[in-house]
């Protein structure tokens, strides 16, 4: 069994907690819980769990994001207004922003629908993009990030949903992303790789040693 608080331990103040989205109740309020008694800035909560969250949370410091997946390769007009939509209802509802997660394919018909209203839409709120590394090739990251500059994303959060350990490339995945990133970006930098301290500290080693000035822009979200 993972010890939460030895990974919690390790990110410290990068920290924050990822509720998965089967969770009653209960948990949530053991998840709001762990979030006051660690100090943790911020949790992510899938769309129907926002408002119990805020209810809870809604006196505290504490930022409730909320999560959205795109699959595919193409988006159609008509999905991407129905996201704003549900973007727009969990803003209201108490969220602090939206990390959206879609295919590196799928980025720039995103951008070329919504950056137009980001600024409306997003108004003082977060607007995070996020990618599973495993999809993406080292020579996508300079488009990608000149995607995420054109909507004024708030970060990007890297996912590792398939590791095979040494066979997945993890470190050179990592390090391609990181050689690409350039002082344009002015986007946080998250990583979503569930309670996993050997890939947490390797990300950790590659940021402090190709991009240091990252390391106050770093978020780890961790799901126990």
């Amino acid at each position: 069994m993972i010890d939460k608080n030895a990974v919690f331990d390790l990110i410290g103040a990068s920290g924050a907690l990822w509720c998965r989205t089967d969770m009653d109740a209960m948990d949530l309020a053991d998840a709001v819980q762990f979030v006051n008694a660690c100090h943790l800035p911020v949790m992510s909560v899938a769309p129907n769990m926002i408002q119990t969250v805020w209810a809870w949370l809604e006196s505290s410091n504490v930022k409730i994001m909320t999560r959205f997946y795109l699959e595919g390769k193409k988006i159609t007009e008509s999905a991407i207004s129905d996201v704003a939509v549900q973007v727009n209802t969990a803003l209201r509802q108490g969220a602090h922003g939206a990390q959206i997660f879609l295919t590196c394919a799928m980025l720039k018909d995103l951008v070329e629908q919504i950056y137009v209203v980001r600024d409306d839409l997003f108004f003082n709120k977060d607007l995070i993009i996020g990618f599973d590394i495993g999809d993406v090739g080292p020579f996508d990251w300079t488009d990608i990030f000149a995607n995420l500059r054109k909507i004024n994303a708030s970060a990007v959060v890297v996912a590792f949903t398939c590791d095979t350990g040494d066979k997945s490339d993890f470190v050179g995945r990592i390090y391609g992303m990181l050689n690409a990133w350039n002082a344009e970006n002015k986007f946080d930098l998250h990583f979503a790789f569930g309670p996993n301290l050997l890939r947490i500290e390797q990300a950790q080693r590659l940021v402090e040693r190709l991009q240091p000035e990252l390391k106050n822009k770093l978020r780890f979200w961790i799901n126990v």
